[in-house]
């Protein structure tokens, strides 16, 4: 049974609030090339993430491939907002001379990046470590 993408995209954003990206992202590009670069991130997956159409999934995922992939997207979709011509341009003028709101949010942003990257990281593992067999241990 397939897993389509949507089932993904919706798990993505969910995390998210963004009205412009969703407008904007009508016909799935960006979600798609965030989820591309998201399955790059995931070579452990127990699902062969490479076998796939256009829009889904050859193999049904389980509920935590979803979590993994929509947050890694997350992440993904942080990247770029974080390294942003705007956020790294430092304009300032005599009457807003105050860096700290956006040093303020620039570090907000990467806060959230590095707490969803340590999310990401122990679904890994914890994924990793249910889906081994610990008998072959010695």
């Amino acid at each position: 049974m397939a897993t389509n993408f949507e089932e993904v995209y919706d798990a993505f954003l969910s995390q998210i609030n963004d009205a412009k990206f969703m407008n904007t992202d009508e016909d799935n590009l960006l979600k798609y090339r965030y989820l591309l670069n998201s399955i790059a991130r995931f070579p452990k997956c127990m699902v062969n993430l490479k076998k796939r159409s256009e829009t889904s999934f050859d193999e049904e995922l389980t509920d935590q491939d979803i979590l993994i992939l929509s947050n890694l997207m997350v992440i993904e979709y942080l990247s770029p907002k974080i390294i942003s011509l705007k956020n790294l341009e430092q304009t300032m003028s005599t009457k807003d001379f105050s860096m700290t709101s956006q040093a303020a949010h620039l570090k907000q942003l990467s806060d959230i990046k590095k707490d969803k990257q340590n999310e990401v990281n122990k679904l890994l593992i914890d994924y990793t470590y249910l889906n081994s067999d610990l008998s072959k241990l010695r």
